[in-house]
């Protein structure tokens, strides 16, 4: 099935979208509720109609479930709680699957005005700190190419920035089975990031200096205030009770070590913050399920920047996206300077960080730590 048109919002647009949603992105992360929700959603005429406030830049599944989810979150009370593990009581069973599409249904109609205010105007800004897991390599992979700078970064798309911190976290890379076979960082972080890694070890060095950090977002998310928080838990997928416990983690380390947020549009904020940028430093920019969002003017503006930034000094791209096979997604490391472009895939990996499979670049040697 070919992805349909995220913008397209009559009736059998959004029903294809929720669809495609159920059937190819969530499974390779994990959702038996999305699942099954997605497969309801796509065949209502009610919760088609209030999905489509969504903004087109905005994914119709993701402002739907997360708004539900917020309210939820926010002490709204109704038997659909019970569907998400992180809302019921612990030691309480799993209702039914069968029983969520009637619940949910009704848990719209019942807070329909208000469902409707968030999906118009929140912002699907996910912040899957578990995604640093195949950034790391990727920083690594950047900072080999110009020995001895320090990285001056910036985070296109940030929500609340915790994964400019990326350098403050301890990551273990573990084998099928859950052994670890490497790590790297402080082993008394408070933010722990775990991916299984399938195939050879990413070449990493024992530190990688960092210069800066800062973040670019139409509406960047305080992570220290309760709402806003409260929007970024909305958005963690129901059975992901763990993920609760270390977006908290991330934005008490955010709150202790505060990246540089910026309110804006990318390509217009760019330019401005590239040339800013120490001449000693090396530039890297990176983005992670954001340019989907963007639309064809953006985009092209984003690259503008970069490559014109590129004319003057090298200028490094770092960007992970959906392939549209499998739900899997690939990371791709682009460099722009006075001497031309260059451009690689670095990895294969799961869009939430769940697994790696690092393909070495030509050029670079085995992990050195």
């Amino acid at each position: 099935m070919q992805r349909p048109d995220q913008r397209d919002r009559s009736r059998a647009g959004l029903s294809a979208i929720f669809e495609y949603f159920g059937r190819h992105d969530v499974p390779p992360i994990g959702s038996p509720l999305y699942e099954t929700l997605s497969a309801h959603v796509a065949g209502d005429d009610a919760l088609l109609e209030l999905a489509a406030a969504t903004e087109p830049a905005q994914p119709p599944p993701n402002q739907l479930f997360a708004a539900a989810q917020y309210l939820l979150l926010g002490g709204a009370r109704h038997p659909l709680r019970d569907h998400y593990p992180a809302l019921r009581d612990a030691d309480a069973p799993a209702p039914p699957l069968a029983d969520v599409p009637a619940r949910f249904s009704d848990f719209c109609r019942l807070h329909a005005p208000a469902l409707r205010e968030l999906i118009a105007t929140r912002r699907t800004q996910t912040n899957v700190v578990r995604r640093a897991s195949f950034l790391l390599p990727g920083f690594a992979h950047v900072a080999a190419q110009d020995p001895g700078r320090p990285l001056a970064q910036i985070e296109i798309g940030c929500s609340a920035g915790l994964n400019l911190n990326w350098h403050r976290f301890h990551y273990v890379f573990e084998d099928g089975a859950g052994v670890s076979r490497h790590s790297w960082g402080d082993p008394e972080a408070s933010v722990r990031v775990a991916t299984e890694l399938r195939g050879e070890m990413p070449p990493l060095p024992a530190r990688i200096p960092v210069a800066s950090a800062a973040g670019v977002d139409l509406s960047p998310i305080d992570a220290t205030d309760p709402d806003q928080q409260r929007w970024l838990r909305a958005l963690i997928w129901p059975e992901h009770v763990e993920r609760h416990a270390r977006l908290r983690a991330a934005a008490e380390l955010a709150a202790q070590h505060p990246p540089r947020l910026f309110a804006g549009d990318a390509g217009d904020a760019l330019p401005r913050l590239l040339d800013a940028l120490p001449e000693d430093t090396t530039a890297c920019v990176f983005a992670t399920f954001t340019l989907y969002q963007f639309d064809d003017a953006s985009a092209r503006a984003l690259f503008a920047a970069l490559k014109a930034c590129g004319e003057r000094r090298p200028v490094h791209f770092l960007g992970c996206e959906l392939t549209g096979d499998h739900g899997d997604a690939e990371l791709w490391w682009t460099r722009w300077s006075p001497d031309g472009k260059a451009r690689a895939r670095l990895a294969t990996c799961n869009p939430h960080g769940h697994w790696l499979s690092w393909r070495l670049p030509s050029g670079v040697e085995g992990p050195s730590a």
